[in-house]
């Protein structure tokens, strides 16, 4: 609520205040269809980059790629078919995986048929809270499970399989939409999920964990990637000889 009584209230005043005291032109030039946009729903995380949130989402995917490999390692190999004692000829290995035509592996349904599609999904929402398209989303989190997972850190370990070639990016993008309007839902509600805060910002983390690092963490905002939606605040001349407090939404 406060929020809409900003954008307003607040925002013609400061266009009439920079049209009479001559403010910078960042300032005054404002995209009315964006701000349109973001008023609707004030409370939504929207980057001010999406390039840049999309880059910085992929780099903290590559980090827990890496660690949930490791994790992986330590686990039974009943469990994840990997042979410990061929890891080690890494090279070899790999280049000889890869040159495998994909196979029908043996994973059990837990890992094909949940974990696959959780991670195709939060590969998913990565560009599709940055702000592109389900179609653009969908690209990324195939190329993300293929080259980051089955052609990446598994090959290592495994000749790339069909299912998860196929199940992760097909049935995670299905359950990663799913997560995106969920997630814009609780956002819109102020992080509330059935009355509660604790369980909406639980239920944001299981959806998104990348968001908790970039979003919650800070990761963003210490690479230059603001939320549009946060309005922030400067002081700027007022043309007698002091100073006014403004405050600003950011394009």
């Amino acid at each position: 609520m406060l929020r809409r009584f900003f954008i307003y209230f607040f925002i013609p005043l400061i266009c009439c205040y920079a049209q009479n005291h001559k403010l910078p032109p960042s300032i005054t030039e404002v995209d009315v269809q964006e701000l349109s946009s973001l008023q609707s729903h004030p409370n939504y995380y929207v980057p001010s980059s999406k390039e840049g949130y999309v880059l910085a989402g992929s780099g903290v995917l590559l980090g827990g790629t890496v660690a949930i490999a490791g994790f992986l390692y330590i686990l039974p190999s009943s469990f994840t078919n990997w042979d410990k004692n061929l890891i080690f000829s890494i090279e070899k290995r790999y280049v000889r995986n890869v040159r495998q035509a994909p196979v029908v592996d043996r994973d059990d349904l837990f890992l094909n048929w949940v974990t696959h599609p959780y991670w195709g999904a939060i590969y998913y929402m990565q560009p599709r809270i940055a702000g592109y398209s389900w179609a653009e989303s969908f690209v990324y989190s195939a190329f993300a499970s293929t080259f980051f997972w089955e052609y990446g850190i598994e090959a290592f370990a495994e000749v790339p399989s069909w299912q998860d070639l196929v199940i992760t990016p097909a049935i995670g993008s299905m359950v990663g939409e799913i997560f995106y309007h969920t997630t814009r839902y609780i956002q819109a509600n102020n992080n509330e999920f059935f009355g509660s805060r604790l369980l909406g910002n639980v239920a944001l983390g299981v959806m998104d964990p990348i968001s908790l690092v970039l979003q919650k963490g800070g990761l963003a905002e210490t690479l230059g990637i603001y939320n549009k939606n946060q309005p922030i605040s400067t002081f700027v001349p007022n043309g007698q000889g002091g100073v006014s407090l403004v405050f600003l939404m950011q394009f």
